[in-house]
């Protein structure tokens, strides 16, 4: 993927609102694979921490929960993911608990691929508290080239959590798999478009002796 055309998206979506209170980079760079798929580029990565919504509200954020707060509340329907980068998360249905949560790892995800309501509540256990990063899928809507790469962070942290025995949803997979491919179809939809364009400028050129 080419870093100009990130900047580029990046520097055009800022100049219409830039957050408020952005988060800071270093927080990016504890995300797992974030640099990979985005830029080891510190200028790329602090336009990326000002992306805002209409109203200057920062897109990506770094909060802090206390022992007994809840992060995710089942049957909730939102449009943000998170991942722990300290402490424990606790996973549970009801009173009962399904799993707990590491550092680094990604979870609430699979609201974002299946559009539903959240699977499960999570919440901090006793002792000490937890540091999340909470993306709002919003985020991809500035651009495609957004969309790519943030779909392409989610398939490698949902690979990674089968790495480390985390259950992954077949369902989960297939959703992820389409909207990969569905900005993937878009992205050559487009480019097949500039190509006609540029024939056409081409042609058009020629006939007016330019």
């Amino acid at each position: 993927m080419n870093n100009k055309i990130l900047m580029a998206v990046l520097k055009k979506s800022n100049k219409k609102q830039t957050a408020k209170f952005p988060v800071a980079i270093s927080v990016l760079q504890q995300v797992p694979f974030f640099m990979e798929v985005f830029s080891e580029d510190e200028e790329i990565l602090k336009e990326l921490s000002q992306l805002a919504d209409p109203d200057n509200n920062s897109y990506i954020h770094y909060k802090t929960f206390k022992p007994g707060e809840i992060i995710v509340q089942q049957g909730d329907i939102e449009n943000t993911i998170f991942w722990l980068l300290k402490g424990e998360a606790r996973v549970r249905s009801g009173d009962k608990v399904l799993t707990y949560i590491k550092p680094v790892t990604c979870f609430g995800e699979q609201t974002v691929v299946d559009v539903q309501g959240r699977t499960a509540t999570v919440d901090v256990p006793k002792d000490k508290d937890a540091e999340v990063v909470e993306i709002d899928w919003g985020i991809t809507e500035q651009d495609h080239e957004l969309l790519d790469r943030f779909i392409e962070l989610l398939l490698k942290n949902t690979a990674d959590k089968l790495k480390t025995n985390y259950i992954v949803s077949a369902r989960m997979w297939k959703g992820a798999r389409e909207l990969y491919s569905s900005c993937k179809k878009r992205s050559e939809g487009l480019e097949t478009e500039n190509k006609k364009l540029r024939s056409m400028n081409i042609a058009l050129k020629k006939k007016l002796g330019l």
